[in-house]
């Protein structure tokens, strides 16, 4: 099955919260194709720093994402932002950002979604709005934090 993370399920997979065990069973699964946006390693850096800062984690864990995060890298399938991505980004903003909340980040995740999935492919974010303009989008969407 293909997956696309977005950054708020991806980071689960690296620092142990609510949804690790799903998104870890999904990653770790061999018959999975794991595909992220290329700003996901942005994001992801700028996820765990702010969790150092807030103390929710300690240097040697921030250091250990890090790695353990550069390492996994390789696995994963990493689509580029261009024009195509960018102009699904800014559609879907027209489309869902009033009712939905939907923001600049999010749109680029879901428009990267958009253009390059099929019909069995799984949208996983932890983002409640997301989720919900995902969703109103037509796409499968998987809330690992969710029961």
């Amino acid at each position: 099955m293909n997956l696309f993370f977005d950054t708020s399920a991806l980071v689960k997979f690296f620092h142990n919260e609510d949804g690790t065990d799903k998104v870890t069973d999904l990653i770790e699964n061999s018959d999975n194709e794991v595909w992220i946006l290329d700003i996901a390693k942005l994001e992801f850096r700028s996820a765990v720093f702010r969790r150092f800062r807030n103390g929710e984690i300690e240097k040697e864990e921030l250091n250990t994402a890090l790695r353990f995060f550069s390492e996994q890298l390789i696995s994963f399938n990493v689509e580029s932002i261009g024009p195509g991505v960018l102009k699904e980004a800014e559609n879907l903003l027209d489309d869902y950002g009033m009712d939905f909340g939907l923001r600049t980040l999010d749109a680029l995740h879901l428009g990267a979604f958009q253009l390059i999935s099929e019909k069995d492919w799984v949208f996983i974010t932890s983002d409640k709005n997301l989720t919900e303009a995902a969703k109103a989008s037509g796409a499968k969407v998987l809330d690992p934090a969710s029961s």
